[in-house]
Order: structure tokens, then sequence, then C-alpha cells
């Protein structure tokens, strides 16, 4: 299977829920990706193992990734949320995704590797 990445930017743009459940720290980028490009506002349902979710986990819905029931109910939440109040948590969640420069955030990988 081929990612095509164009495809992914436009879901992103368009969506009003962002699911990203890794089982072990991961998609972080995507997590941060989805609000940045949201449009007009996305609900993030983001699991807990995702390293993101120290970041993101104020504004973001947070689930077990274990937890089908769980998941679902952050998906609906997420989906029931106001328009206003769906923008409002995204726009927090990229101001935390945007709040480290590449740079820094490059350095600090290059740091924890020694």
């Amino acid at each position: 299977m081929n990612d095509d990445y164009p495809r992914s930017l436009a879901a992103y743009q368009l969506a009003d829920v962002l699911l990203v459940n890794p089982i072990r720290d991961g998609m972080n980028l995507v997590a941060k990706e989805g609000p940045v490009l949201s449009h007009n506002g996305c609900a993030l349902v983001l699991s807990t193992e995702a390293g993101a979710a120290d970041d993101l986990g104020r504004d973001a819905l947070l689930v077990n990734p274990y937890d089908i029931t769980e998941t679902a109910e952050a998906l609906h939440t997420g989906l029931s949320m106001s328009a206003e109040k769906r923008r409002a948590r995204c726009d927090r969640l990229v101001e935390s995704a945007s709040a480290m420069s590449p740079q820094r955030w490059f350095n600090e990988q290059l740091r924890a590797l020694q």
C-alpha cells in the first residue's frame, strides 16, 4: 500500500476529529500536523501512549489505545462537540504543537541519543 501524502494533508484540513491511537510511542507528528492544518478546528483523540500526549494532552481527548469503548466514546465526544469549542481546543493544540522550533526539537533528539 502506498502512502498518498497530499491526500493525507487534504484530509487533515477537512477533519472534524483526528484519531491518533498508537499502542507504543509514535505518530507524534501526525498528532501535531492535523490540528495545524485543520481549516475549521478538529478534535484530537490521542492515545496516552503517544509521546505527543505529554505536549497535547491538555486539549486532546486522551484514550487508552486498548480500550475500544473509551475510544468510541471519545470519538463521539469529539463529533458532538460544538464547532466553537472544537476550534478553541484546536487553537490551543496548534500553540502547543508549534511551541518548539524544528531546530530545537532536532537538537533535543540528538541530546537524548548521547
